[in-house]
């Protein structure tokens, strides 16, 4: 699939500017319905799951930014592009977790449909400083289920927005 460049390439933030630009891969591993959900270092088992995700330029291309920040954090950017959110999705930090991002009040996201191209040998978290400390491929909903709870809202919307959830099922 060919993704247009036009209208993502280069937009600039017109929410606050404390708002981090962001994008957000919902990566699909090929031919199932399993989504990759990665363990952020630090966090305790059951909390600290997340899609790959980080902060980009907005005077850059977002599919560039997007593959950087995959390398940078699964250590590889196999992937193909199957299609990008429409708009963004903003959610605000925690007050636990405001010294995260310091300058910054929370997110704005792009998210971008991905599918797996590789095999899992080649995720890996030995680059430093790694981010993450572990990786399952788990279906839509128990990724949701996994997702940190101010996270949780953006991820139901975003999912939908891309056909992968039932905007009818409840989450935990």
């Amino acid at each position: 699939m060919t993704i247009s460049r036009k209208n993502i390439k280069k937009q600039k933030s017109k929410e606050s500017p404390k708002l981090r630009l962001n994008v957000c891969v919902a990566i699909r591993k090929k031919g199932t319905k399993l989504f990759l959900v990665c363990h952020r270092k630090g966090f305790t088992d059951e909390k600290g799951w997340q899609f790959p995700q980080g902060g980009i330029d907005e005077h850059r291309d977002i599919l560039e930014e997007m593959r950087r920040e995959l390398r940078e954090e699964i250590g590889t950017d196999a992937i193909e592009v199957l299609s990008i959110s429409p708009h963004y999705y903003i959610y605000e930090f925690p007050r636990e977790y405001a010294d995260s991002h310091p300058g910054y009040s929370g997110q704005r996201q792009r998210w971008v449909l991905a599918e797996f191209e590789d095999t899992d040998l080649k995720i890996n978290f030995s680059h430093e400083p790694a981010e993450f400390d572990a990786f399952q491929w788990v279906d839509a909903a128990k990724a949701v289920d996994r997702i940190v709870e101010f996270k949780r809202d953006v991820y139901i919307k975003a999912m939908n927005d891309l056909g992968l959830t039932d905007s009818n099922k409840k989450y935990k």
